[in-house]
């Protein structure tokens, strides 16, 4: 497997025209605020990722301490900022209609970021512009293979369009994984520090790089079907991120939709909100829960047979999480990752129950003797009942036991390939025998395909 190929990060990538518009007008007016100025970054990767690249020069190491953008420009100044916007180049002609375009890709990182206000909003997360700038900067290489072989960019976006995922296709075109040439070029263009900690396999309970992926996957998937399992999996994430009912986050995340294609309706975007109309049925309807289709609605015909994809480690546990619930009885699902020292372990992915629950901030010291640490020993699983507890009570300090399902629990350590990876626990009141076999089915089904997708990148093959 080749590299990234270094021509990359030298790219200039060039902004859409009505942004280099906007900018200018706003540039020439005396009363324009930093604020303003942002506002329209927010809405052009690549203007962003300029002015970050110009505050590196300016200020070395600042990207360490400047999450936004308008606080970048006001260190730079507007003059440099002025000879930046001018030194860009531009898209000379945004392509219109349905074929994929460059367009696709900054309108799914504007949508991102759109996503990232609205959601960190409602969260009540703080300083809402690090959390929009991060998600609007999330995908670099995508924008840059677009720049420098707008062909391979081509095929890879039509392969997302049919189904394969990015990580995949683009990686494919790449010649590295998605994610690490990300990561590559956030170093070598001095992107945000919380940018480059969303990119990566963060394993802390830290809801801020959570919302940036969240809406940046939201953006992506949604962009590509509305009617995916995918779009339908990110629903159940962002219900219960935002602790909401599926019916509910279902209509929220339409409402956010349309508001982002009335913002960008101006920039010459492709806007997956204005695709709603087109959807049958009613937003948040009164369907049964457990038998709600893609968006509370059916396709009108049959879907094609999707390929087969590696799915990257979010996306796969989400996945066999909501079946785990719908499968084996589980009302309470967590997900928790050890850390990269492999010391600790903690809760990444939780679905139902409260937001104070202890399980669903689980954080543990492996050194110590405690049920889960004696877990994580080797690939193994348990179902804690009734009538094996006893046997476990010295595995179970009171600080453990208080955060467990007083009916009991389902719990398997996972391993990929040989590496610990973390274990998945459900519990319930509706736990049987049954149920337990479905779950370390499902467990399984999970690490084969994370194992799959490991040894894909390792060959090159998906």
């Amino acid at each position: 497997m080749k590299g990234l190929d270094p021509k990359l990060a030298d790219t200039m990538l060039p902004i859409m025209p009505r942004t280099a518009q906007e900018l200018r007008r706003l540039l020439d007016l005396k009363s324009t605020r930093n604020q303003q100025l942002q506002d329209v970054l927010l809405a052009d990767p690549a203007a962003a990722i300029a002015v970050f690249r110009e505050l590196e020069r300016a200020r070395p190491g600042s990207f360490e301490q400047i999450g936004d953008a308008a606080h970048a420009v006001s260190l730079i100044g507007i003059e440099s900022f002025r000879r930046v916007l001018d030194s860009l180049p531009e898209i000379a002609h945004p392509p219109r209609g349905r074929g994929a375009s460059v367009a696709d890709a900054y309108s799914d990182a504007a949508h991102a970021a759109f996503y990232a206000a609205a959601i960190s909003d409602c969260k009540g997360l703080p300083r809402l512009e690090e959390l929009s700038t991060a998600a609007l900067l999330q995908n670099p290489a995508i924008l840059a293979l677009w720049a420098f072989e707008p062909e391979s960019a081509l095929r890879a976006t039509n392969a997302v369009r049919d189904g394969v995922s990015a990580e995949i296709a683009f990686g494919a075109e790449l010649g590295t994984p998605l994610q690490d040439a990300n990561w590559r070029l956030a170093e070598v263009w001095s992107l945000p520090r919380l940018a480059r900690q969303a990119m990566g396999d963060w394993d802390d309970f830290n809801p801020r790089p959570q919302a940036v992926k969240l809406a940046d996957d939201l953006a992506l998937t949604t962009a590509a079907d509305w009617h995916s399992e995918e779009t339908e999996t990110l629903t159940a994430v962002l219900s219960d991120f935002l602790d909401m009912s599926r019916d509910q986050a279902c209509a929220w995340l339409h409402e956010r939709a349309s508001e982002a294609a009335r913002t960008f309706s101006r920039f010459d975007y492709p806007l997956p909100g204005f695709q709603l109309v087109l959807m049958p049925g009613k937003v948040g309807g009164d369907e049964d829960d457990d038998d709600i289709p893609a968006f509370g609605v059916r396709r009108p015909h049959k879907q094609e047979p999707r390929p087969t994809t590696r799915p990257g480690l979010h996306d796969t546990m989400a996945a066999v999480m909501k079946r785990i619930r719908e499968e084996a009885g589980a009302g309470r699902v967590v997900f928790a990752m050890l850390n990269k020292e492999r010391s600790r372990l903690r809760t990444r992915l939780a679905l139902g129950g409260q937001a104070e629950d202890g399980i669903r901030h689980l954080d543990l010291d492996l050194q110590q003797k405690h049920l889960f640490s004696a877990l994580m020993g080797k690939p193994q699983s348990l179902w804690l009942n009734h009538d094996n507890a006893q046997r476990y009570q010295p595995y179970l300090p009171t600080s453990l036991r208080a955060m467990l399902g007083p009916q009991g629990a389902y719990m398997m350590s996972l391993f990929v390939g040989n590496r610990p990876l973390g274990l998945m626990y459900g519990d319930g009141s509706q736990l049987s025998e049954t149920g337990y076999r479905h779950f370390r089915e499902l467990c399984r089904e999970a690490t084969s395909a994370l194992t799959a997708g490991s040894r894909a990148q390792v060959t090159g093959q998906p």
